[in-house]
């Protein structure tokens, strides 16, 4: 019988399996595809699909549980980041698997586990400094003068020569 197992095994113990899929999700937040062999791909895609869905909400406890899943917290920052602009259309449906052929050494299937959606590319935000009214009168206030000059206005005032 076969109950409560979930996933493949992939002839791996749970401690590679766990660097694997960890591996293969980073590669994909970076990437936004990868190519793999069928049976990965279909092992990391619900996972996949589970923590975007935790990166949709954006709370602290689905960070810590992501973070879980995947060490790196530059990777999770960028995935919680797009999850709400790139994602906020779809409830489900996050990730799909196309495939390419068969790999030669082998002869398993070869496919592409990509995200549905494009990335959103924003534009850098450019904040021009304003000029305030006080820096312009405290410049008009007070005129930048040489020695000389203070020296002579001095000199006309009745002041020490």
């Amino acid at each position: 019988m076969h109950h409560s197992v979930f996933g493949k095994k992939l002839s791996r113990t749970k401690n590679e399996r766990k660097r694997l899929f960890s591996n293969l999700i980073r590669d994909i937040i970076l990437h936004g595809k990868i190519v793999t062999s069928q049976a990965k791909a279909k092992a990391v895609q619900p996972l996949m699909e589970k923590l975007i869905s935790k990166a949709k909400k954006g709370t602290d406890a689905n960070r810590r549980r992501i973070l879980q899943t995947i060490p790196h917290g530059d990777i999770v920052d960028m995935l919680l980041r797009d999850a709400k602009d790139r994602f906020s259309q779809r409830t489900s449906g996050f990730t799909r698997i196309i495939k390419i052929g068969n790999i030669r050494s082998d002869g398993s299937e070869e496919v592409m586990l990509s995200f549905v959606d494009e990335a959103i590319v924003r534009e850098p935000v450019k904040y021009e400094q304003k000029e305030t009214k006080n820096k312009e009168t405290k410049e008009i206030r007070k005129p930048v003068r040489t020695k000389k000059e203070t020296n002579a206005i001095k000199g006309k005032r009745g002041g020490k020569k």
